[in-house]
């Protein structure tokens, strides 16, 4: 038995079964390509969800209730508040709220 086959074989028992099926490299899963590239995918969307809120805590132009509804947004729509935000949110002027 090879060690690729071993390592395999202990993986397929072990607790982290679940996490390395679809890493395996049998054609049966994204491929280690695959996985590697949907994680610099969910690196960056979570960077920009990240970006968004500091943005948002940090403006001057917005009163704690603007703050707040911003938060929201981002955080019920992730990507689309995100990308909003950073499109038109920044400009908004919501001191009145």
């Amino acid at each position: 038995m090879s060690l690729t086959a071993a390592i395999h074989a202990l993986a397929a028992h072990s607790a982290l079964a679940p996490v390395l099926a679809p890493v395996s490299d049998d054609g049966d899963g994204i491929g280690t390509g695959g996985a590697l590239l949907l994680g610099v995918i969910v690196l960056a969307l979570l960077a920009l969800f990240i970006a968004a809120l500091v943005s948002i805590l940090r403006t001057p132009r917005l009163s704690g209730g603007g703050k707040l509804l911003w938060i929201v947004i981002v955080l019920v729509f992730p990507l689309l508040g995100s990308i909003v935000w950073f499109a038109f949110g920044r400009r908004t002027n919501l001191d009145r709220i």
